[in-house]
């Protein structure tokens, strides 16, 4: 198992994996991070630094979860070690609560709940706490910040990054590659690419 980077969000991931993939955690574990300061993970697991130290180190195909919250961020590690022969792992905290009939390959960590018939597009974060309500629709790789409520029939778009505590009332569409500030509540659209925050949530650029 490869957790991706070996920041904050990181340290976060590792505690998730020790509870869903015992395992893989005693079996062997690498941390990949282009920073050449880090050279230990937890002052324990291996650090490698480049796709050549990462081959070298693991057997193809290898499973990698992302220890990284940035949206775009994430889309350029997944596609590069998918291409390595990498195979996204998505991270279901035990304590989420997650409806059998939403779909998605998404990371949900500790205390969130995705509600029935919820799509959350590929590689995105839904982080803790965070609650995404019925029938909402959420692109790939967008990011949802920590105590963010998303109400029913919600659409957000790709790569949108949502803030922490921020609230989006029913229906409310955002486009892609947004960002949403932290606490703020949306009560109406949002186009693509723009920077929007307050209550309610204004348009900023």
């Amino acid at each position: 198992m490869i957790i991706v980077a070996g920041g904050g969000h990181a340290l976060e991931v590792f505690d998730e994996l020790k509870l869903i993939f015992p395992e893989r955690i005693n079996q062997g574990f690498l941390c990949y991070d282009q920073d050449p300061k880090k050279l230990k993970f937890k002052n324990e697991f291996t650090v490698v630094h480049t796709q050549q130290e990462l081959l070298n180190a693991i057997i193809v195909p290898f499973y990698f979860c992302l220890g990284v919250g940035n949206s775009l961020i994430r889309k350029k590690i997944t596609e590069e070690l998918i291409q390595l022969g990498g195979v996204f792992q998505p991270v279901h905290s035990k304590s989420s609560n997650i409806s059998d009939s939403s779909t998605g390959e998404f990371d949900a960590m500790s205390q969130t709940f995705i509600g029935p018939e919820v799509k959350i597009g590929n590689g995105s974060l839904i982080n803790v706490g965070a609650k995404v309500h019925h029938e909402s629709v959420l692109g790939e790789f967008v990011e949802v910040g920590p105590g963010s409520i998303l109400l029913g029939n919600t659409t957000v778009g790709d790569f949108t990054q949502i803030g922490a505590g921020a609230v989006i009332l029913p229906g409310v569409k955002i486009g892609r590659n947004c960002k949403i500030g932290a606490g703020s509540v949306v009560t109406k659209d949002v186009g693509d690419g723009v920077v929007a925050y307050g209550v309610p949530c204004k348009i900023k650029s």
